[in-house]
């Protein structure tokens, strides 16, 4: 029975061993900050928004939702975001102005101009994914009722990056 009881707590011991990728520690990371913040988000939202607010005594908070954020999401990635976002356009427009023609001259050049564009987005994706992930930040989504110029009550959500910093 000892023999086995050793074994058991040998393949425990080996399993517990098992080096963590940088990917788990982020995780670890981001959920520890996620439980630190979360007894004081609202608080620390609602300090912000008053100075951003027609109507600061009308706010009331209905949801916030917490996110971990590391450095290969994208979308925090601004040199990403905007290739991203300037691509979008460029498409959008493309569709307003030429509709279907890919022929003439103009279109083609529009064309080609965002395939280039294309190209800058693929080479930001690739430097992203090369990097070894790191805990950024907590995103936290907060909708939230309040009265807007015109004195209507308007549902609102915004997005606010709680950086855990070292000093913090």
């Amino acid at each position: 029975m000892k023999k086995y009881l050793w074994i058991i707590v040998a393949f425990v011991l080996m399993c517990a061993c098992k080096p963590q990728s940088r990917e788990q520690i982020a995780e670890k990371v981001g959920q520890a900050m996620k439980a630190k913040v979360e007894k004081s988000v609202n608080e620390r939202i609602k300090k912000m928004l008053d100075g951003m607010l027609e109507h600061p005594d009308s706010y009331q908070p209905i949801s916030t939702d917490l996110a971990i954020v590391t450095n290969n999401m994208i979308v925090y990635d601004s040199q990403a975001f905007v290739a991203l976002r300037d691509l979008d356009n460029r498409i959008e427009n493309f569709r307003k102005e030429f509709g279907k023609d890919t022929v003439s001259r103009a279109a083609r050049n529009e064309l080609e101009a965002m395939q280039a564009m294309v190209g800058v987005v693929v080479d930001k994706l690739n430097d992203i994914e090369k990097r070894p992930v790191e805990f950024e930040a907590i995103d936290a989504y907060h909708q939230f009722y309040a009265k807007d110029k015109l004195n209507r009550k308007l549902k609102r959500g915004y997005h606010f990056r709680l950086s855990m910093t070292k000093t913090n």
